[in-house]
């Protein structure tokens, strides 16, 4: 038992300790606020690129408006025209995101936070930090959730209406029956059904703010909504990658809309902050090549050899599974090739740099329209070069919670690759080999394997003069008979490093032993084909049980497609939801 109490938990598993938490939070930013200081308040899992304050205090042109907000705050949106059309898609069924909020020590402001405080401490069931906000925002009482009944909710609705005034804009209580028979309530909206116009100066060309009505609270919230193109939720960014498309970085990235974390670590935060260059606390073993222990890493580069076909139109309920169906098709066939770098990489002991991988569909934990995440159709190309975390899960390439408790920091790697299977398997993602800038003695120590020689066309008169034995003689550590027979060494002018051609369908032993004598390359470069090719088979049973067992806990991964169009029992999992995927194959035991 004492062992057991020393795991930790995931803080957000806990809605309890999650709303404590945030009760915490605003004991802290209220006695701020009531000394006249306005607030900038951010997650943890929030990187600022910028100083916020301008944008903040109305200085920047397009946002001048909110200098007269008392709070302004990150939203889930994730189309770009909605959030500029609607001034931040404040009419959408979409979360007001609390991760990144600015409150100004106005008595709305105060009053607001205050209240915000009273829900949190008080919050039922499975509320937490951002339904409480958003039931307040929505002018819902205390309680909605879980804690009022239809009479009192009905009655609390016609308390606002009174309390908020004529222009209050109510969207109706409505109720549903759910596949079990019971009731459930959607959800009612109360506010001023209009941009702020009177109650504060308006500045041409600005960002607009909102005129809330918080029943019991103000008739009055100035509220804001900061741009998802400054202030970018975790799937604009990470999925959709706005900032590629409109060439401009955000003032910060929150790490929402996220997967792969675990209790002892937040795994897949800290890859997707890592593929853009965001995570700055790394140590040298990740971001060059030096090992904890201080020896030499070699890195085997998985390249992409098979560009996506385009995506299938939609056409809906014609058939609503066409784009789940290419999904998981693709998937599959990517899982397994990664699979075959997985082989290889065991086999010459070297860290797997992963491909960029493509994604057909969207991942999400509800329902999908049209393939992606709703709210996002238009604005999310399909298919798409998607994370890490929607094909694999981060953490369990990490080993199992037993080989991560006992490494020397949290989150760490393990530092072999060819160790025992629960330890995991050391990666880096593709976006890496961007970061390699500072570090020459790895991107430029580069060799290439492939199944085939080169083409004759390919080597000119100046190319066979430059193999001399001197330029042989760097480029190899050293000579080997046996590796001699099995592979082709070639120089090719402006390619990465010499080409070694080697003979397809080796044992991993075999693969070893030839290419020892490039342990001094740090990255060999390798086709998807091809390193599934070379590896042909593994010599003994044990060390393909190995194999087996990696791929197996490496590969674990599902992926839900329920369609916004299905019907009405969408919620049947073992009729509409297409789950994935199967395990790898990984090469025989070679023959005696």
């Amino acid at each position: 038992m004492q062992e057991q109490e020393k795991v930790p938990r995931y803080i957000r598993g806990d809605f309890a300790g999650f709303r404590a938490l945030g009760v915490r939070k605003v004991d802290a930013l209220l006695p701020i606020l009531r000394r006249g200081v306005h607030v900038v308040l951010s997650d943890v899992d929030c990187v600022w690129l910028h100083d916020p304050n301008p944008m903040v205090r109305g200085l920047v042109p397009g946002y001048e408006d909110f200098a007269n907000a008392d709070l302004i705050v990150s939203t889930d949106c994730h189309n770009p025209q909605s959030d500029y059309d609607s001034d931040g898609c404040f009419g959408d069924l979409l979360d007001k995101n609390t991760g990144v909020m600015a409150i100004r020590a106005t008595p709305n402001g105060i009053a607001s936070m205050a209240e915000w405080r009273v829900r949190l401490a008080m919050g039922l069931k499975d509320e937490q930090d951002q339904t409480t906000f958003m039931d307040l925002v929505d002018g819902n009482g205390r309680g909605h959730r879980w804690g009022m009944t239809p009479t009192t909710r009905a009655a609390f609705k016609v308390f606002a209406r009174g309390f908020c005034g004529p222009n209050t804009y109510v969207k109706g209580y409505a109720t549903r029956i759910t596949d079990t028979g019971t009731t459930r309530l959607s959800g009612g909206l109360i506010r001023h059904n209009a941009l702020s116009t009177t109650a504060a100066p308006h500045t041409a060309g600005s960002r607009r703010i909102y005129n809330v009505c918080l029943p019991n609270v103000t008739t009055d919230l100035r509220l804001g909504i900061f741009p998802i193109t400054e202030v970018a939720n975790g799937h604009t960014f990470f999925v959709q990658q706005l900032q590629t498309m409109t060439a401009r970085w955000p003032m910060a990235v929150h790490a929402t809309f996220q997967y792969g974390d675990m209790p002892d670590y937040a795994f897949g935060k800290r890859q997707r902050f890592r593929d853009w260059g965001m995570w700055l606390v790394d140590d040298e073993a990740y971001t060059s090549s030096t090992a904890a222990d201080g020896g030499d890493v070699n890195y085997l580069v998985l390249e992409e050899d098979e560009p996506p076909p385009p995506g299938v139109p939609w056409v809906g309920m014609a058939d609503l599974h066409a784009r789940g169906r290419q999904h998981l098709v693709h998937l599959e066939r990517t899982r397994q090739r990664l699979a075959g770098g997985v082989a290889l990489a065991r086999a010459l002991n070297r860290t797997l740099v992963l491909p960029h991988m493509w994604c057909y569909c969207d991942k999400y934990w509800h329902r999908l329209d049209e393939c992606a995440v709703p709210n996002s159709v238009g604005a999310q190309p399909l298919p798409f070069i998607c994370p890490m975390d929607h094909v694999v899960e981060p953490m369990n390439w990490h080993g199992d919670s037993s080989a991560r408790a006992r490494r020397a920091l949290p989150g760490q790697q393990a530092r072999r690759a060819d160790g025992p299977p629960s330890e995991g398997m050391p990666f880096r993602t593709r976006r890496w080999l961007t970061q390699l800038g500072a570090y020459p003695h790895v991107g430029l120590s580069a060799a290439t394997l492939a199944t085939t020689p080169m083409p004759a066309a390919a080597h000119t008169a100046s190319s066979a003069a430059l193999m001399t034995p001197q330029l042989q003689s760097l480029t190899r550590s050293g000579t080997d008979e046996s590796a001699a027979k099995l592979m082709k060494h070639e120089f090719v002018p402006g390619s990465d490093g010499p080409r070694l051609s080697l003979q397809p369908n080796q044992s991993d032993a075999t693969l070893h032993a030839a290419l020892r004598v490039y342990d001094h390359v740090r990255m060999l470069r390798v086709s998807m084909s091809d390193a599934s090719a070379l590896l042909g088979c593994v010599e003994g049973k044990a060390h393909r049980k190995d194999l087996r067992s990696l791929t197996t806990a490496l590969f674990q991964h599902r992926w839900c497609y329920r369609p916004k169009e299905m019907a009405a029992n969408w919620t049947n999992m073992q009729q509409w939801c297409v789950w994935g995927f199967a395990d790898p194959e990984v090469p025989p035991v070679c023959p005696l």
